[in-house]
């Protein structure tokens, strides 16, 4: 069974919020520069109609950086081979991890998308966990348009199902803190906890 659309007046009023400390955040990037990075059309919760006059840009962080790297490096760089996942050695050893800040704001308000709160809504883990991207960016947009309070939105990580990803929503006013390069003891201890080899 597919998972139910967003009809409109049929979920505003069930979405629970759960708040976020902005310092908890962090991305793993190759690019620390253009921190933070705002995707649209493409990702699990990126606005479907990007050229929209609505349009909102989305940036994924994660809660911790294993969370990140399953997510990021091995999802979007690895490949399971011979018994391990291989990946870049540059998409290991280039890689930052990446803090952020708000203006004037130490949380930010998300709309959860696990546990009870997703059952609430006449959900299941599809919505993180599906191939198919359309349902949860009708999501996204829908839960953007409900309300200027949503700052994002909390999901489960499909790479990492025992921790949590967050879409981040533009309007956050998300801006990048610091950024520092990964330690190699901490990419050795990585690739070891997630079977990975550098090629």
């Amino acid at each position: 069974m597919s998972l139910r659309q967003p009809e409109p007046g049929s979920f505003e009023d069930l979405l629970r919020p759960i708040r976020i400390e902005v310092a908890s955040l962090l991305r793993l990037s190759r690019h620390p520069a253009t921190e933070p990075y705002w995707s649209a059309g493409v990702y699990r919760f990126d606005d479907p109609d990007p050229d929209g006059a609505d349009a909102f840009g989305t940036c994924y962080t994660a809660s911790t950086i294993e969370v990140a790297f399953a997510e990021s490096v091995i999802h979007e760089c690895g490949r399971f081979l011979g018994g391990s996942y291989e990946v870049p050695t540059a998409e290991l050893t280039e890689r930052s991890v990446v803090r952020f800040a708000c203006e004037r704001r130490k949380t930010l308000l998300l709309a959860d998308l696990t546990g009870a709160a997703l059952k609430a809504l006449g959900l299941n883990n599809d919505i993180s966990a599906s191939a198919d991207y359309a349902t949860s960016q009708a999501w996204a947009r829908a839960i953007h348009g409900a309300s200027q309070r949503w700052d994002g939105i909390r999901y489960v990580s499909r790479q990492m199902n025992k921790g949590f990803a967050y879409a981040m929503f533009k309007r956050s006013g998300l801006r990048k803190l610091r950024a520092e390069k990964l330690k190699a003891r901490q990419v050795d201890d990585l690739c070891d906890r997630f079977n990975v080899t550098a090629v």
